[in-house]
């Protein structure tokens, strides 16, 4: 992965992130706890590491990039 698409990422990743702690404030002040918690466990499971090898995690590419790296490893014979 390049700088700029690592740095792309975590700026992605930022914004949904802030984005989903707004939201969970909002509910919270709008009594709406269900909904809040329903946030909060989905803002939770992206961030806890023992997550780390679920399959039902979202995950982020960059189509191009990974292509790039497919030939690359096609290429090597690996």
């Amino acid at each position: 992965m390049t700088n700029q698409s690592a740095y792309r990422l975590s700026r992605q990743m930022d914004m949904i992130m802030k984005n989903r702690t707004r939201r969970f404030k909002f509910l919270v002040r709008q009594e709406q706890l269900d909904d809040a918690f329903a946030v909060a466990d989905e803002f939770f499971e992206w961030l806890a590491p023992e997550h780390e090898n679920d399959t039902d995690l979202i995950v982020y590419y960059n189509e191009e990039e990974l292509y790039a790296l497919y030939e690359e490893k096609i290429s090597k014979g690996h």
